[in-house]
């Protein structure tokens, strides 16, 4: 992977470029490339593209380290340009995180489907391209990094953009891609036990995502199956509680052995 400097130089660009100058600076590059007859040409470009990317969106305080690629990805039927129109998208999206956020209807997944529903539905995704941008953006959110509702946006985005269906839709998108796809694989294995077995993977993740530490006697009784979901399900648990949250209840299971 390149550097953040090395990320900007290669696109022939600032450090202080904009995420639509960095885009265009991709596309540019693009160009004078054999995709196929320089393949690591080609993944060190696209690599600094989405390094480059990533840091001029956390410049502007915009969602971090959504790739996107600049060029059509699929014939377009519209005459706007499909970035901007994939920008409505997201800010449609970011509007309906706060209303669910707010409402506490976060974790349900009948309002993110409606919500998402209403999004695709609307006039800027019935540019294809600009529908294909923003379905990268979304498995790059979901990589990034657990944030409160992702784990209703997991299996609700794995429906309607069919990536249950055809996993291999994600690997277009990179190393994020990837990440996703495992985790679409995996929620299908978790969701096919059976209960009591499906109930009590559900509440300790539940409970994982509380900020609030749980009492230490169920933490020792959720720790046992915390241990078997992360051994099956690692990629999917990545994307649908804290990292963090999962280090403070090892810390206290071993602080509470060392204690005792």
């Amino acid at each position: 992977m390149p550097s953040m400097h090395a990320s900007f130089a290669r696109l022939g660009l600032g450090q202080d470029a904009d995420m639509r100058t960095v885009r265009r600076a991709y596309a540019r590059e693009l160009k004078r490339i054999d995709q196929e007859g320089d393949a690591a040409g080609f993944q060190y470009l696209r690599e600094a593209y989405e390094l480059a990317l990533a840091w001029a969106a956390q410049a502007a305080g915009a969602v971090p380290e959504y790739g996107a690629q600049p060029q059509p990805l699929l014939p377009d039927s519209g005459r706007a340009d499909p970035q901007h129109l994939c920008d409505l998208a997201i800010a449609q999206y970011r509007a309906a995180l706060a209303r669910l956020t707010l409402t506490q209807a976060a974790g349900d997944e009948t309002s993110w489907r409606r919500e998402m529903q209403r999004i695709l539905d609307g006039d800027a995704m019935i540019n294809l391209c600009a529908r294909a941008l923003f379905e990268e953006v979304m498995a790059h959110l979901l990589a990034a990094g657990w944030k409160p509702g992702h784990e209703t946006l997991l299996p609700v985005a794995a429906s309607l953009f069919d990536w249950a269906g055809d996993r291999r839709r994600l690997l277009r998108f990179g190393a994020a891609g990837s990440l996703v796809e495992r985790a679409v694989g995996e929620l299908a294995l978790f969701n096919a036990a059976g209960d009591p077995e499906l109930g009590r993977r559900r509440r300790v993740l539940e409970r994982l995502r509380k900020p609030a530490p749980p009492a230490p006697e169920q933490l020792m009784r959720d720790l046992p199956w915390l241990d078997q979901m992360l051994e099956r399900f690692p990629n999917m648990v990545a994307l649908v509680v804290s990292v963090d949250a999962v280090d403070d209840w090892r810390a206290g299971s071993a602080g509470r052995r060392g204690a005792a």
